[in-house]
């Protein structure tokens, strides 16, 4: 009988430790959920200006961007430099093709060219086809907390067809990110996302200005700044197909 009672607190301290790890992810997955809510919402349209800072040259990069985060798909056309204006980007699942005016072509990018540079910055194609993964694709847990914010890692699910090893998520007390520190599957840190000038944007307060640094390129960073954003505006269907590559969006 004494086992039995043994065994049985046993089993009962073994669910509690399984529930309250649950409970754990559950929460984590919560706030990176809200995270990506309060920036992406459903559907948005957003302006950016993205300045690529080297130590050789700077260069900056105006665009538009139609997000359709439920159907996992989006629209981005350049505004500026001129010799780029047009370039299109369309994201449909795991689908990404880019559009060259010049050439009145569309291509496909390949799964070989996702980790390549996106317009010459700190981002990469695959940011732009994994931006909706991130809350299905790892699994999420609460490593550290203070009065300020929570430290969040996100590590891949076995079956993820994802890149990083690990994502270290700084997230204030007030609901904003903070930042995003990329690992590699061997455990070393790649790049760092930080997130900083909070403003209220259609009735939201957002950070404004973003900046990505890689690790391996002393110097470089890519500054992206927000200009103007609608959350949750009613998008058209078929401007999340290759024949609106080459329509205009103005």
């Amino acid at each position: 009988m004494q086992y039995l009672s043994r065994l049985a607190a046993g089993v009962i301290i073994w669910l509690a430790a399984i529930t309250s790890a649950a409970a754990g992810e559950m929460d984590a997955r919560a706030i990176i959920d809200q995270v990506q809510q309060l920036l992406r919402a459903d559907t948005s349209m957003a302006r950016y200006t993205m300045h690529i800072i080297t130590p050789q040259w700077e260069r900056s990069v105006r665009f538009d961007a139609w997000d359709d985060r439920l159907h996992k798909r989006f629209f981005i056309r350049i505004r500026a430099p001129r010799k780029d204006r047009g370039i299109s980007w369309l994201k449909d699942g795991g689908n990404l093709w880019m559009y060259l005016p010049k050439l009145e072509r569309d291509i496909r990018i390949p799964p070989s060219m996702m980790l390549s540079a996106w317009m010459g910055s700190d981002f990469t194609n695959d940011d732009l086809v994994k931006m909706e993964s991130l809350v299905d694709d790892y699994h999420h847990r609460i490593v550290s907390e203070d009065e300020t914010s929570v430290v969040i890692e996100s590590v891949p699910r076995p079956e993820a067809p994802v890149v990083w090893g690990r994502i270290l998520h700084r997230v204030g007390r007030d609901g904003l990110p903070l930042s995003d520190d990329y690992y590699d599957e061997h455990g070393a840190h790649v790049r760092r996302l930080v997130f900083t000038e909070p403003a209220v944007m259609d009735g939201r307060r957002i950070p404004t200005h973003w900046i990505m640094s890689t690790d391996g390129k002393p110097g470089h960073r890519t500054e992206m700044i927000i200009e103007s954003v609608r959350f949750n505006p009613a998008l058209p269907a078929d401007m999340f197909t290759r024949s609106a590559l080459r329509r205009s969006w103005e």
